[in-house]
């Protein structure tokens, strides 16, 4: 019997029909339930404005799909090119770009941090074996707060402030060296080595590494682009018991935006970036990035321990990647979060699925979050009463937070009950106090109240239960005590901000 070519490829294609439409099938089914699961989650809790989601199988997406509003007193909806902020979720980008500098040569990660630090008068010595692989893997065994508050919630940045701060705050512990903490630290010095030694921002490799050569042409690490770009971002927005449900008063803006956070993405290119790192470096049949230099970026260096869901348990940290284990499956991934804004990121290599989350709301949003990323890696992992278990997770969480929507709007019952503690008119406390680490606290009054101004955070002063001090919350959900110090002419001092203090200068 003669087989000719068209006969043959008829047989072909009759071999591999079933399968296809066996994973066909699959796919349907699983869009439908996921979305509906999805739509779930929006009605139990309304209170998170926007969730975009998209899941990748193999190498392309199976689901993209966002829900809710970017802007919901402007009528806004969010779509899949709406820019969510991903906080910390920006590492492993940087990761990458520094893994490309070290195969060029350009700042390697075998060495001595200080080699990259000519012209930075540091105050605390810093030993050679702390190197800039120490710094992208949380094991560097030094410490600055002053440093992470500015770039990441102050924002006072000028640039010579923070390399001064750089110097002059950064302090080593020994006993910590190779020692995995978590922390932004590392990231941000890796940001202010770069600039000293190649004369180039973070932002601009990023740019001109990342997203030029991926297309992603809605990816942005500085908030002023978006109009000119006429790009969406989505507000953030907290739950207040004084209010409900508003947008966040310290949203992110250039001045906040940082090597360790500092990055507004769609969920479109976030999905886009998660199916190249999961393939290799490689993007719709094309190699992006050389595959040893992901695959180094993926492997662990060292030993983690991690507690925050769904990722428990013993771990490792690659460069700028978390390593774990679920449901016996290795899992790469990471999170991030800030007030008003919560994400997920993560992919099982061996399985090649990914899935990542955004929500612009970062309290009931950050467990939501997880429960619709779970929910399809268990869909397709098989695991037995998937729909059931999800749901009974769900009413469980809906229950919770009405429990905590109860005490936020219980404690700022009580707070507005409370009476001043100052002894002193309003114009005693105002004016400018200074921590040369922290920066500038400044107090005015406004409507007759003392308002709290440092940095581009903001706060009106609320009465607070002990003498000479006042409650404030510049982040959104951190409550501090600010607290004046007088002097026997009764003329104040100084402010104490939580355990800082800021002398008065004027």
């Amino acid at each position: 019997m003669k087989i000719t070519m068209g006969l043959c490829a008829a047989l072909v294609i009759s071999c591999l029909s079933p399968q296809a439409q066996t994973n066909e099938n699959r796919v349907k089914e699983f869009t439908s339930k996921y979305d509906a699961y999805i739509q779930q989650v929006a009605d139990k809790i309304p209170e998170i404005p926007a969730i975009a989601v998209v899941v990748i199988k193999e190498d392309k997406p199976i689901f993209l799909k966002v829900y809710g509003w970017a802007d919901k007193e402007a009528g806004i909806k969010a779509d899949e090119n709406t820019l969510f902020y991903i906080s910390s979720t920006t590492k492993p980008f940087v990761a990458l770009t520094a893994a490309l500098l070290d195969k060029e040569g350009s700042v390697k990660l075998a060495d001595p941090l200080i080699k990259y630090s000519k012209g930075i008068a540091i105050k605390n010595s810093i030993p050679e074996k702390v190197t800039i692989q120490n710094l992208l893997t949380h094991t560097s065994g030094l410490r600055n707060e002053a440093l992470q508050f500015r770039l990441a919630y102050s924002g006072e940045v000028n640039s010579n402030d923070i390399v001064r701060v750089f110097g002059n705050a950064t302090t080593y512990i020994d006993s910590n060296h190779n020692k995995y903490s978590y922390t932004n630290l590392g990231y941000n010095i890796y940001g202010i080595l770069l600039q000293q030694t190649l004369g180039e921002k973070w932002q601009h490799l990023l740019q001109e590494r990342i997203f030029r050569p991926m297309n992603m042409d809605h990816t942005i690490t500085y908030a002023s682009a978006a109009p000119g770009k006429k790009l969406q971002i989505a507000y953030p927005y907290i739950y207040t018991g004084e209010n409900g449900l508003i947008k966040s008063w310290l949203p992110k803006i250039d001045n906040n935006m940082h090597s360790a956070g500092g990055i507004l993405i769609s969920i479109a290119d976030l999905g886009a970036w998660l199916n190249m790192n999961m393939n290799n470096g490689k993007l719709n049949g094309n190699q992006i990035f050389p595959a040893a230099i992901i695959k180094k970026c993926h492997t662990g260096y060292t030993k983690t321990q991690r507690e925050l869901p769904p990722f428990t348990g013993e771990g490792e940290y690659g460069l700028g990647w978390q390593i774990g284990n679920y449901k016996n499956e290795k899992v790469i991934y990471h999170h991030g979060g800030y007030p008003g804004y919560h994400n997920h990121a993560s992919f099982f290599p061996g399985r090649k699925i990914a899935v990542a989350v955004l929500v612009n709301e970062s309290t009931v949003g950050a467990v939501a979050e997880r429960l619709i990323a779970t929910y399809a890696y268990d869909w397709w992992f098989g695991i037995e009463n998937v729909d059931e278990e999800h749901v009974r997770k769900l009413e469980e969480l809906a229950k919770a937070w009405e429990v905590g929507k109860k005490s936020e709007q219980d404690g700022a019952a009580t707070r507005v009950k409370r009476s001043s503690q100052l002894s002193f008119p309003l114009e005693i406390y105002t004016g400018k106090y200074e921590n040369s680490n922290f920066g500038t606290l400044e107090i005015y009054i406004q409507r007759d109240s003392l308002v709290v101004k440092h940095g581009i955070m903001k706060s009106v002063a609320t009465p607070f239960t002990e003498k000479e001090t006042v409650r404030v919350e510049l982040i959104p959900g951190s409550g501090q005590t600010l607290k004046f110090m007088m002097n026997a002419e009764d003329t104040v001092e100084a402010a104490i901000l939580g355990n800082r203090e800021f002398k008065k200068i004027k």
